[in-house]
């Protein structure tokens, strides 16, 4: 019979059907069967209905007695629910979690049992035992301890491993929104075994400890280089990974950062693991501020001559990160570029470019691998000495 058959008939009304009731004592005859495991046969022909609720129905119009044994499929799992749920609230209790969601691991001696029934009377209104377990026991874990069921998103997976008789949790990452600034140069973004610390390590330690987790780590909206401040705000992602608390202090969580001196964040505060992806798909413009160091003095009307900068500049890989980036050529948009002489043979360049644009290169040129750049326009050779994010353009992105 179809399946959508199946579903449109009430299970008292399904019962009265001789394919039905064949089915059930083909079930019936391959092994004792306990009320769940019987009724989970026929899960699918109607809603109103606990699977154990149905198995006691289908041995009434049969006139079964009761399984006579342990249950051949489950092995009388479904009776142990209680232990189960008892050991499920006490690791469950151990964490911080205002979503949860139960997994299992199942017991391959109870799914090769479920599997042969299922070829012997068919499982077109079937469900799996792993399924209903998941299901009753998330059900009185809510009603335990009165946390919310997510099954897409959960903050901990409550995990059962029915062979082994024990249950486990898979505490899943607490992510963290916000804005840096960096206010100091010689600190990289994430950790480096060559340096003392960094913008994840100032960020995520106080974090990690407040969260009780494991280890941490920072998704950035592009990053600065080590001798570059970022001024602007950048957004980043901290990943705070088997995080037993979350319901943290945010408000002290920024004193503790910025008191340092180094970094400054803001906007702290839980997201989504979403927003990684949209994070790192954002290619927003910046602004910087660059100071150029000339090799002879310059006029002013030299100077006006790196208006022509503005448009699209070509830029092959830098040397300076050839080890760890791929040889190729890229095409950039310089937005704006303006100039300040800060001495004969010193300028400040506040200039927006677009997302990848390497701006020592811009200044420098790189031995011809940037083209056009300031030393090719002025004539003379440049270097990049300082170099600041003013402002990453987020909002343009959004």
């Amino acid at each position: 019979m179809a399946e959508r058959a199946w579903r449109k008939m009430g299970f008292s009304e399904a019962l009265a059907r001789p394919d039905l009731r064949r089915r059930a004592r083909r079930a019936l005859e391959t092994g004792p069967l306990c009320d769940a495991c019987l009724g989970r046969l026929f899960a699918q022909v109607d809603s109103g209905l606990d699977n154990a609720e149905r198995g006691r129905r289908v041995r009434e119009v049969l006139g079964a007695p009761p399984a006579d044994g342990p249950c051949s499929i489950c092995r009388n799992l479904f009776d142990a629910l209680d232990r189960w749920t008892v050991r499920a609230e006490a690791v469950l209790r151990q964490v911080e979690a205002d979503t949860f969601a139960v997994g299992s691991h199942t017991d391959p001696r109870l799914a090769e049992a479920e599997r042969a029934l299922w070829d012997a009377v068919g499982d077109h209104t079937a469900e799996p035992y792993k399924q209903e377990f998941n299901r009753l026991l998330g059900t009185r874990l809510w009603e335990r301890t009165g946390r919310e069921v997510d099954l897409v998103h959960p903050d901990v997976l409550v995990l059962a491993h029915h062979r082994a008789g024990r249950v486990t949790l898979r505490i899943e990452p607490l992510y963290l929104a916000g804005r840096y600034r960096k206010l100091v140069r010689g600190l990289p973004q994430c950790r480096w075994r060559e340096w003392p610390t960094s913008i994840q390590e100032i960020v995520g330690d106080p974090v990690l400890r407040a969260a009780e987790g494991e280890d941490h780590r920072l998704h950035g909206c592009g990053r600065e280089d080590t001798d570059v401040r970022c001024l602007g705000r950048r957004p980043f992602i901290l990943e705070v990974r088997e995080p037993r608390r979350r319901h943290l202090d945010w408000p002290a969580l920024v004193q503790a950062i910025n008191a340092t001196g180094q970094v400054e964040v803001d906007g702290l505060a839980p997201c989504a693991r979403a927003e990684v992806a949209r994070l790192k798909a954002l290619r927003p413009d910046k602004t910087y501020r660059a100071v150029a160091e000339l090799e002879r003095d310059v006029t002013d009307e030299d100077l006006a001559r790196l208006a022509d900068l503005v448009g699209r500049i070509r830029q092959r890989t830098p040397t300076r990160v050839l080890q760890r980036r791929s040889n190729r050529t890229r095409t950039r948009r310089v937005r704006s570029l303006e100039w300040k002489r800060l001495g004969p043979r010193r300028v400040e360049l506040t200039v927006r470019a677009q997302a990848g644009t390497y701006i020592k290169e811009l200044v420098s040129g790189d031995g011809g691998r940037t083209q056009p750049c300031v030393a090719g326009v002025l004539g003379v050779a440049a270097e990049c000495v300082e170099l600041d994010v003013l402002d990453v353009h987020v909002e343009n992105e959004e």
